[in-house]
């Protein structure tokens, strides 16, 4: 299959979060299976630095109608194998900025035109490449429009496009791209797609939801999270129109994968120590190296608790650091915490760090290093999320024979199983249903007595975590066959 995969940022030239690793991963995968990916970016010289070098212009004046005008764009390609090739749509007005979506903390006040003009110059690439599309695949809010041009009399009598089947994946809907009406002006698209059934959502724009209605299916990242979305909790006011492409069948949830090469004990070069399945001696001594970086008493024998995390709402940090207080005073265990966000939350966490320095550290920011040595050091990996769409932690986590201690949600439910007597040939971690500080710290005490007082079952579930299979080849596969079965038109 020809396949078009529209993104906002794909790692390692730009990334804020998972989409950029899904951006390169899956595409990898799917091209690997014999398949023809075409990956189209926004090109981001401040962001991209080095790899701007990687990148060839192959394609000099794009034409790209913008409201009453029309602009013009470069498109430069980064080509990683015969048939996969990474695409970006060059214009400095929209993409030469030194954060991808905002400066410090406010979004950009022009985000609307400029996703806008990234649908449309995509739609564009493919017709100045002369790429017949198989599948268009488009990815969040900012690349939704590419669905909606598809079905649009602007695009749909293009012989590129004649077969061509729309997939939209949804990584987070807590972000939707949500904007006033007036910014309907950029898209070239006429008034009547302002309805329910499209666009409108209380008066205004929404460009998640107007892929949604037109894409021919709709996923997301999780089984669980592909439920949960069909609630007013977790649905962020789209639950209707989500409901309504379940009832069709058009809503599937596939687990994404991990880089098994990047994120591998045996081979990882991040980490002084490297061990396996057969042989964990390394990852004591990883234990060790991670006590030390953080200032803590080396104890072998200590529960260590890791986290590398957004400090972020969703991601339930709030109540961790409200129930540490009495593990801190009255436990014996040790927490080390990667993660930046929420002034408070980064306050909280320097204060426990100043409180109890032998027992527990924190690095505020991020390291790609240091989050490895959390991965690799660690006994347990806590994940309290309010909600969480697929996760990749967790699994890092478990290839790295740290046991996970999540709340029962999304990806997390369907890539951790919970640990008890019964279940200890498939137990990879802890689970906790309720997301109050009592319920996540009696479930990491729990762990901890599991950890003293039953090293059969502990060493059990760091082998089954450790020989999961979570490459990208199995998420490739499903969609493969969401592809071969998605209908090309209503």
């Amino acid at each position: 299959m020809n396949i078009v995969w529209a993104t906002s940022e794909a790692a390692p030239y730009a990334k804020t979060g998972g989409l950029a690793d899904v951006s390169y991963s899956l595409p990898y995968a799917l091209a690997e299976n014999g398949h023809n990916v075409s990956v189209f970016m926004p090109y981001y010289p401040q962001v991209m630095a080095e790899k701007c070098d990687d990148t060839e212009c192959v394609y000099e004046l794009l034409g790209v109608p913008l409201g009453d005008g029309e602009e013009w764009a470069q498109i430069r390609r980064h080509k990683i194998s015969d048939n996969l090739s990474f695409y970006f749509i060059e214009f400095d007005r929209f993409f030469d900025r030194p954060k991808l979506y905002d400066w410090d903390g406010n979004e950009y006040s022009d985000n609307a035109e400029r996703f806008i003009f990234l649908s449309r110059a995509i739609m564009q690439a493919v017709l100045a490449l002369d790429i017949k599309v198989d599948v268009l695949h488009s990815n969040d809010w900012h690349t939704a429009m590419c669905s909606v041009y598809l079905k649009s009399d602007l695009y749909n009598t293009f012989t590129n496009f004649s077969q061509t089947k729309s997939i939209i994946t949804i990584h987070n809907i807590g972000y939707q791209g949500v904007f006033n009406k007036s910014n309907l002006y950029w898209t070239g698209l006429g008034w009547e797609y302002f309805n329910v059934h499209c666009f409108e959502f209380y008066d205004q724009l929404n460009f998640l939801k107007a892929g949604v209605l037109t894409s021919d299916m709709v996923t997301t990242v999780s089984p669980t999270y592909a439920e949960e979305i069909l609630s007013p909790e977790y649905g962020f006011g789209l639950d209707h129109p989500l409901q309504h492409r379940a009832v069709q069948g058009k809503l599937r949830g596939i687990i994404n994968g991990i880089d098994v090469n990047e994120w591998a004990p045996e081979t990882d070069k991040l980490i002084p120590y490297n061990f396996s399945p057969s042989d964990l001696a390394g990852k004591a001594l990883c234990k060790t190296e991670l006590q030390k970086e953080f200032g803590l008493d080396v104890r072998p024998d200590v529960p260590l608790y890791g986290v590398v995390s957004r400090l972020a709402h969703q991601k339930g940090l709030d109540v961790f650091i409200t129930c540490i207080d009495e593990m801190l005073k009255e436990d014996d265990v040790q927490f080390v915490i990667i993660g930046s966000g929420e002034k408070w939350q980064e306050a909280a966490l320097a204060d426990y760090a100043k409180a109890y320095p032998d027992r527990f550290g924190c690095h505020i920011g991020y390291s790609n290093k240091l989050a490895h040595l959390v991965e690799a050091g660690s006994d347990f990996f806590v994940m309290p999320s309010r909600y969480e769409p697929c996760g990749l932690n967790q699994m890092y986590s478990m290839k790295y024979g740290t046991v996970p201690i999540v709340r029962s949600t999304g990806g997390l439910e369907d890539t951790v199983s919970n640990y008890s007597a019964k279940n200890i040939n498939n137990a990879t971690g802890f689970k906790f249903y309720d997301l109050y500080p009592a319920a996540l710290r009696d479930t990491m005490r729990w762990a901890a007595s599991v950890y003293r007082n039953d090293k059969p079952a502990f060493k059990k579930m760091i082998t089954n975590g450790m020989t999961t299979d979570f490459s990208w080849h199995h998420t490739a596969v499903e969609y493969e066959e969401l592809y071969q079965h998605a209908n090309t038109r209503f």
